[in-house]
């Protein structure tokens, strides 16, 4: 970080000093790097694993899932093999519904990921894939696990019937992440919560599973909003993002700010 503070103090100097900043022309940016097979300073023996997503140019924003809004993901990205010597493989075709978040196994023979259900990103489930025999188990299902007493919910808890409460959209497993003991780490709204306030999109709690699929159970109970990317560390404790939307003492001092409760 010292060359870059270096670098602003000469900056502000020389706009105190002219009493005007100047003005360079800006550069066209250079969207078409160099393929890594040709970059002699890049040394790996060892497959890489990525998604790739269609770019639409400068023109359209491409789309790419964060934090308020896990959802939100190009269409039809693909998992990608890319190898030492700069050939790729395509693993697994986004075409039918978006792939997201690899993680590869602790052998390093398998990749996780996300893979959305359907072009129109209405849920997705858990995928493990062999890299070299190329066999995908999926992990996951579209069913709802809510408390049932928590609502007078509709008869698949997504179609709507008047008086009864649904969703309007399916289940969304995320994040999928290998620990300890056969298990995989994961996020999921399969409990049917609202975030409080509407924000984040939806609500996302960490769960964990068998590496087939089996005795999902939830280990997150902290947080009502939305929890991401859980990843293992060293010591077997797991990382992972939260983001939260609950009311605050502001909105409560302040009525007239308060925003609408979803219903």
């Amino acid at each position: 970080m010292k060359p870059l503070l270096s670098l602003c103090a000469l900056a502000l100097l020389e706009i105190s000093a002219s009493g005007q900043a100047k003005k360079e022309p800006l550069r066209p940016l250079n969207i078409v790097p160099p393929h890594i097979s040709t970059d002699k300073s890049v040394k790996y023996d060892y497959d890489i694993v990525y998604v790739r997503a269609p770019r639409h140019g400068d023109e359209q924003r491409t789309k790419w899932a964060e934090f308020s809004d896990p959802t939100r993901m190009e269409p039809g990205a693909d998992l990608m093999l890319l190898h030492p010597d700069g050939a790729e493989e395509l693993l697994v075709s986004g075409k039918d519904g978006s792939v997201m978040d690899p993680y590869v196994s602790f052998e390093g023979e398998s990749v996780y990921y996300a893979k959305f259900i359907d072009a129109e990103h209405t849920g997705s489930d858990i995928w493990k894939i062999h890299v070299t025999s190329r066999k995908t188990v999926k992990l996951t299902d579209q069913t709802f696990t809510p408390n049932t007493g928590a609502a007078n919910w509709s008869k698949d808890y997504r179609t709507p019937q008047q008086g009864k409460t649904s969703l309007h959209y399916g289940v969304f497993n995320f994040g999928p992440c290998p620990v300890p003991g056969g298990k995989v780490a994961f996020t999921t709204n399969r409990n049917a919560y609202v975030p409080p306030r509407g924000y984040p999109k939806i609500t996302l709690q960490l769960f964990v599973m068998d590496d087939d699929g089996a005795n999902v159970e939830q280990i997150g109970f902290l947080n009502v909003a939305c929890a991401l990317h859980p990843v293992i560390l060293k010591d077997g404790r797991l990382l992972f993002s939260s983001l939260e939307s609950r009311e605050s003492r502001c909105f409560r001092k302040c009525p007239r700010r308060r925003p609408a409760m979803p219903s």
